[in-house]
């Protein structure tokens, strides 16, 4: 008997491109899938570091100026400088004073700490907001008519910053808070600024 043969063994041309087109779309679903946890994933990368950021600000400055036995804000809001009572390094129950400083420069806040008036030049002062050489693209910007700091009192020190962190996407992180220097003793304590 010879005629057409009936083995249907094989895939069909539109069977075939069928197969591809759902294996297309499938692929294509799971690649979105990807690049969509991917942009979360860094946008929350992205909002850690600012938040890490305000956080060594605000816990830098309210520690200090707690132990503060006066403050200073100058330069238009940018920069504050406070005399601190710390600890001994022995923990013997007396203390010692250092000069604490914090400044607006180059979209960045800086910070340093130690026993004598603090320089004013802040350009090798170590970064803790805002603009870096490891994060070069990053701000932080002054929410107090511009400025990041402001006097309040006598002393007091109200903060205003936003943090911007660039990443794929910015994303800003706000510090809004205020600190009041509450050590009475200066016995000892330091000049910190002229």
């Amino acid at each position: 008997m010879s005629g057409l043969s009936t083995d249907d063994a094989g895939m069909s041309l539109v069977e075939l491109i069928v197969g591809i087109f759902v294996a297309g779309l499938f692929a294509g679903l799971l690649t979105l899938m990807f690049v969509n946890g991917w942009n979360v994933q860094q946008r929350s990368v992205a909002r850690d570091v600012a938040t890490g950021q305000a956080s060594v600000l605000k816990t830098t400055m309210a520690d200090a100026l707690r132990n503060a036995s006066s403050v200073r804000v100058s330069g238009a809001g940018s920069r504050v400088d406070a005399v601190v009572a710390v600890p001994s390094a022995a923990y013997t129950g007396t203390w010692t004073w250092e000069c604490r400083a914090w400044v607006y420069l180059d979209n960045s806040i800086r910070y340093s700490a130690g026993t004598t008036m603090r320089s004013s030049d802040a350009s090798t002062w170590a970064v803790i907001a805002g603009k870096s050489t490891q994060r070069p693209r990053d701000t932080a910007t002054g929410t107090i008519s511009g400025a990041p700091f402001a006097l309040v009192g006598s002393r007091g020190v109200q903060v205003g910053v936003n943090i911007t962190v660039i990443g794929d996407r910015a994303v800003t992180v706000s510090v809004s808070d205020g600190m009041t220097a509450q050590t009475v003793a200066t016995t000892g304590a330091p000049t910190c600024w002229n």
